[in-house]
């Protein structure tokens, strides 16, 4: 993602977190505002939390600090477990991806994404099927290559029990290659 696409993603969480003013009084942080993130340092979910974090500072958008949290182990389970044991404190947010309804799925942890209150949504991903240049070319083709292997295919992809894996499994299950 570039870092314009980045930065307007970001000032656009920003501005869809922060209160409208209206005759209603907005609710202000009463302690630190920490974004959490279901993943490692380095990653695009780091990169977008830091960025919200950078906006919201340099425009003073908050009255409290702003801290970011990587609590990526267990695939992100870290982080769901962490949300879940943190409910109804409105100064913490997540920063999540699909993992939120998918890692519960697959690795069975005690977590629902429906326990979550969604702010605002600030990227979206698009998944593509690679394959080596001389390799298939068609979706087809592919699944195809996987059933005639003679050894086990071999997928790739972000990390066990995440999206490309579980797609991985489907994608096994419905073709039986």
């Amino acid at each position: 993602m570039s870092k314009s696409i980045c930065a307007t993603a970001a000032l656009a969480a920003v501005l869809a977190a922060t209160p409208i003013l209206s005759s209603a009084k907005a609710w202000e942080p009463t302690k630190p505002i920490e974004i959490v993130v279901a993943a490692g340092a380095g990653g695009a979910s780091d990169q977008m939390a830091r960025m919200m974090q950078a906006a919201i500072q340099k425009n003073n958008l908050a009255k409290t600090p702003v801290v970011v949290s990587l609590k990526g182990a267990a695939s992100g389970g870290e982080a769901l477990i962490y949300m879940k044991s943190s409910d109804g404190d409105p100064s913490k947010v997540l920063i999540a991806y699909s993992l939120i309804y998918m890692l519960p799925l697959s690795a069975k942890i005690p977590f629902n994404w429906r326990d979550l209150t969604p702010v605002s949504v600030v990227a979206m991903d698009q998944f593509v099927l690679w394959d080596n240049a001389k390799g298939p070319k068609t979706v087809k083709e592919f699944v195809e290559a996987a059933k005639a292997a003679s050894s086990p295919f071999k997928m790739g992809g972000t990390g066990s029990k995440r999206e490309d894996h579980v797609l991985t499994v489907f994608m096994e299950k419905k073709t039986g290659a």
